[in-house]
Order: structure tokens, then C-alpha cells, then sequence
């Protein structure tokens, strides 16, 4: 009756798919045994593999299914979801059969002993559930750990950054990893919290750049108070992250010192030199990440600040470099407040419409939230002893000094655009959900 059977031998040894294929057949036929409909058509469909696979010549088959075998796969998945319910009949059936002849009702125990022993030894795969349950699993936040040699990372949720595995990869490869993007989309909260602590959890040390960083910062050098050892030393020898934050804005001569220890980040007890010709051994976990607000091959009118750095030092970060955009995910799961964030990101979209020289930054989306943390506490703090709420820091307050950087006409066209009078005249925004969007 059942034809793959006499050829056991050849399923057994096939690819796992078909060796599954051929003990579901076994399994609810009852050992080859009992005339089974559907067990006949998976029988059916394996010989037809047995059959595609003997008429070819080992040299010429291929990993690439023929339209044959990918309707006979969709034939497979199709009798694989038809066994799935006719096993559970079959359970239902037993209950049925076992209610008639003992006259006694099985109680809710019994049946998730009975569905529990069946899962067991039948798993139910991903693509056995619903679409709309496929798609939702698919949303949900993945939980990722690295694993090195002789050590093992922490598991953490996966940050929605699209290029974010690519970032992790290049540190642990130990290439220096540079950031670009405009203020406030959240680089520096990258390289510092998700890839420095998250990921890789270590340690990390901030240079924080400009015309007034010092060499004695970065190699160390004497003050008033004694020596004092550079940043970079610190992180080479201990295997912290140095963080180089807005590196564009340093005076590229001084950015120099860098460039002998970024050319060595790869190599495995590398030496460099302090301000004392003291020699120091790379440890292997040190990694580099840089932050700016433009790539620094150019002048930006934008970001008048920032210095046009040397193309030997723009090298050690070569293939490494990444835009950063804003990330409205990534800025809510800081928040924790949807209504503080839709009106700041409102307020955001409307000055990059009006092309005004400001930026709204996820600094400001904080500022702006604990404002409203602190006048929320002081409403339900009712005492005569407690300050206004009115009085103290507000999120209308945070707004309105924020607008006050803008011109007449600006603050003006800003209001309109984010509707300020309906939500903040009267701070009819404390009436507002926080779980929930504003516009």
C-alpha cells in the first residue's frame, strides 16, 4: 500500500525535511499499517522525489527547486496542515469515544494533559500559524547575543537601526567605526549606550572634541596638579571604547595623535607611546567610535564649527563610516512618552519645512519630558507647602524657550504649524494621554 516504505533506507539517509516527511507518514498511517488518505499523498509525493532524484545524475542536481518540486512542496505543506487537524480530531475523537463509553464527562485537566503530551512529540513550526499571528511575531523586538571566543555577551534587544549589526560587526572586528549625522539623531546615544553598553558591555571614555581639546587629553601630559594620563592611553590599555564625539570639530592638527593608534586597532598587542615615551600593549577589547555632524572631507556653512580633518585620519575609519537619521522607535523607547514626542516631532518637521537654521534634538525631547514629569508630580502633590505646578519648570515652559530662539515671524509660523494655543494656552495638554499620539 504504502510504496516509500520499501524504500526506507533511501528516505532515512535523505535531507532532514525528507526524513520528516517520511515519519509523518509512518507515524499516522500506524506503522505502514492502516489506509490513511493523507498519508497516502505524502507517500505519493515522496516516491516522486525518490523518482526525480534517480533519474538525475549526481553531477547535474541542483540546490535550486524545479516548478515541479515547488508545487510538489506546496502539496507537501498543504497534506503537512491537513495531518496537523487530523491529528487533532483524532484526540477529539478518543475524548468523544472515551465520554460514550465511560458516561463521564473529561474534565478541562485531563484535556491539556492529553494536548501537552501530543506537543511533545509534535511541535508546532512557525509556518503552521495563522498569517496574522506570523506578523505579529514578526514585529516583536528580537532578542540578539554575541557570542566570541572564550567569552559571552549579554543578551539585549535588537535597537531598530537598520545598519546596526553591521556596526557591532565592524568594532569586534576592530575597525574604527565612525557615526555621522545631524544634531540630535541620537550618534552619540548609539556608539555610548547601545553598541559600547548593550552590545558589547564595556566600559567606554568620551573625548569631547573642539579647537580647545588638548594633546594632553588624548596622550596625557603635566598639569598643575601632577601628570595626568590621556583618555586614549586609558581605553588602549584597559579595552574600554574610546568615544570620540564630535571628532570633526578638533583642530586637525591635533587630531593627528590619534592617527598612529587608529592604524593599529586591528592588530593584536599593538604598542603605543604616552607623552612620557612611556610604551603601552593594545588590549584586545579596545575598539574606537567616532561621532559628527558631517563626514569631514568638506567645509559645512551648516555646522560652521566643524574643521575639514586630514585625509590620513578620515583612513582609519574607511569602510566604517555610517549616516545616522533619525530614529522615531529608537526616540520613543527612550521617552516612554508618545504625547511629548508627537508634538516635538511635529514642531521638528514643521522648522525642517520652513528650512529654519534649528534643530530639535532628542536632548530637547527629554528636556521636555521630565519638565512634564516634574509639573505632573507637583499636580498630584496636594500641599500648601508645594510650589505651583504653574510656577516651576513645565513642559510649556521647556517649549517656550525653546520657540524664544526663533524670530518674531518664526515663532509665529511654528505655532500655527504644531497648533500651540489649543495645547499649551491654558496647558490643556496635561488633559492629553501619554500613551497615545497627538496629531
Amino acid at each position: 500500500m504504502y510504496k516509500s516504505n520499501l524504500h526506507k533506507d533511501f528516505f532515512l539517509n535523505s535531507e532532514e525535511a525528507i526524513v520528516k516527511r517520511f515519519n509523518l507518514v509512518k507515524k499516522i498511517s500506524i506503522e505502514f499499517t492502516k489506509h490513511h488518505p493523507i498519508a497516502l499523498e505524502m507517500d505519493a509525493l515522496l516516491m516522486e522525489y525518490k523518482d526525480s532524484e534517480s533519474n538525475l545524475p549526481s553531477q547535474y542536481k541542483t540546490n535550486t527547486p524545479t516548478r515541479t518540486e515547488e508545487m510538489s512542496q506546496r502539496r507537501y505543506q498543504k497534506a503537512a496542515s491537513n495531518a496537523l487537524t487530523s491529528e487533532f480530531e483524532t484526540l477529539f475523537n478518543l475524548l468523544k469515544q472515551n465520554t460514550l463509553a465511560t458516561s463521564k464527562i473529561v474534565d478541562e485537566a485531563q484535556i491539556q494533559t492529553l494536548i501537552k503530551e501530543w506537543l511533545r512529540s509534535e511541535k508546532i513550526k512557525f509556518n503552521d500559524l495563522d498569517s496574522e499571528v506570523q506578523k505579529r511575531f514578526s514585529t516583536l523586538p528580537m532578542t540578539i547575543q554575541y557570542e566570541l571566543p572564550n567569552k559571552t555577551l549579554p543578551s539585549f534587544s535588537k535597537p531598530a537601526i537598520n545598519e546596526f549589526q553591521q556596526m557591532v560587526d565592524d568594532v569586534l572586528l576592530g575597525n574604527n567605526v565612525f557615526l555621522v549625522g545631524g544634531a540630535g539623531t541620537g550618534k552619540t546615544f548609539t556608539a555610548e549606550n547601545l553598541i559600547a553598553k548593550q552590545a558589547l558591555n564595556r566600559p567606554h571614555i568620551t573625548i569631547n572634541c573642539s579647537q580647545w581639546t588638548s594633546p594632553t587629553e588624548i596622550i596625557g601630559g603635566q598639569t598643575m596638579d601632577g601628570y595626568v594620563e590621556g583618555k586614549l592611553i586609558e581605553a588602549w590599555k584597559n579595552g574600554w571604547v574610546l568615544i570620540l564625539d564630535e571628532l570633526p570639530k578638533i583642530d586637525p592638527n591635533t587630531a593627528g595623535l590619534f592617527n598612529d593608534a587608529l592604524s593599529k586597532t586591528y592588530l593584536n598587542d599593538a604598542l603605543i607611546f604616552n607623552a612620557r615615551k612611556e610604551s603601552f600593549t593594545k588590549h584586545p577589547d579596545f575598539a574606537c567610535i567616532a561621532t559628527g555632524n558631517i563626514y569631514p572631507n568638506k567645509e559645512s556653512l551648516s555646522y560652521g564649527a566643524n574643521n575639514k580633518q586630514d585625509l590620513s585620519l578620515l583612513d582609519r575609519f574607511s569602510g566604517s563610516v555610517y549616516f545616522v537619521e533619525k530614529n522615531p522607535v529608537i526616540e520613543k523607547q527612550i521617552l516612554q512618552n508618545t504625547m511629548i514626542w508627537s508634538i516635538c516631532d511635529k514642531l521638528r518637521d514643521a522648522i525642517e519645512v520652513f528650512k529654519y537654521e534649528a534643530q530639535l534634538s532628542l536632548r530637547f525631547m527629554r528636556t521636555a519630558r521630565d519638565a512634564y514629569a516634574l509639573e505632573t508630580k507637583r499636580l498630584q502633590t496636594k500641599s500648601s507647602k508645594t510650589i505651583s505646578a504653574n510656577e516651576g519648570k513645565t513642559f510649556k515652559s521647556a517649549m517656550d524657550s525653546y520657540l524664544s530662539t526663533f524670530t518674531e515671524m518664526q515663532q509665529k509660523n511654528l505655532k500655527e504649524n504644531i497648533r500651540y494655543d489649543r495645547f499649551f494656552s491654558s496647558y490643556q495638554y496635561r488633559e492629553l494621554s501619554i500613551d497615545k499620539l497627538v496629531y
